[in-house]
């Protein structure tokens, strides 16, 4: 099964589970700036870690497969996490489908980089008899693939993301022209990007990651108008 069937069978299996959570006891709504919040932290989060990556193997070039284990044991440990902490919120409809999608891509991570970590400890042992290397190392760009079309898909899901920040009662145009955060939490929530990312946020061509936080900022300073500014 490729990555996309895969990933599609996932979103399938979490709109039923979703369905079949209807028939029990309703949970408690995660307030929409704290999900947007941990949402931006995550973002960072693996951002720094492929950052670290990068620097430990400039620092010792010769250390491809110990960075590698070492690096995606890290993800794994932030994204075990992550999925964590994401699986103790809940948003209402029309968004109660965006975190099971979220942390289904993030299972496909785990899986991924599970898989790099095993494949860096079977060259690190050095050669086995009966062993295809060749193979194994044709499994590693197929590997980054996939980690790069969930990294694309994340990416996809940050607009509905966004709108988990807009007011969605119509103004008297019958617009919906507000934010559901007052200007001083969404001054917050862009200083928090700024200072996560630094100068990649400006960057012309990021990464997906990068791309996601971007566009969250991008929506921030929109002209929707904050909660706590007037109503036409």
């Amino acid at each position: 099964m490729n990555i996309r069937a895969a990933i599609h069978v996932v979103l399938i299996v979490i709109l039923a589970l979703g369905s079949a959570r209807t028939f029990g006891a309703e949970r408690p709504e995660t307030p929409h700036l704290v999900f947007v919040t941990e949402f931006v932290r995550e973002l960072a989060a693996v951002e720094d870690i492929r950052k670290d990556g990068e620097k430990e193997l400039k620092q010792d070039p010769g250390s491809t497969f110990s960075s590698m284990i070492h690096t995606g044991t890290l993800y794994e440990l932030e994204i075990g996490s992550e999925i964590k902490t994401l699986n103790g919120m809940h948003l209402n409809d029309p968004f109660d489908k965006l975190i099971p999608t979220i942390t289904g891509f993030y299972e496909w991570k785990i899986v991924a980089w599970k898989q790099m970590v095993a494949l860096g400890g079977d060259f690190m042992g050095g050669p086995k008899p009966g062993v295809d290397y060749g193979k194994l190392s044709a499994e590693m760009p197929q590997i980054r693939a996939r980690l790069d079309y969930v990294d694309q898909s994340i990416f996809k899901a940050t607009p509905l993301v966004c709108e988990t920040l807009i007011d969605l009662r119509p103004d008297s145009k019958n617009h919906t022209s507000h934010l559901i955060i007052t200007k001083a939490e969404r001054a917050e929530l862009i200083d928090t990007i700024n200072i996560s990312f630094g100068k990649e946020i400006n960057e012309e061509n990021p990464n997906y990651t990068v791309s996601s936080a971007k566009l969250l900022k991008e929506f921030l300073l929109k002209d929707f108008k904050s909660s706590d500014e007037p109503w036409e």
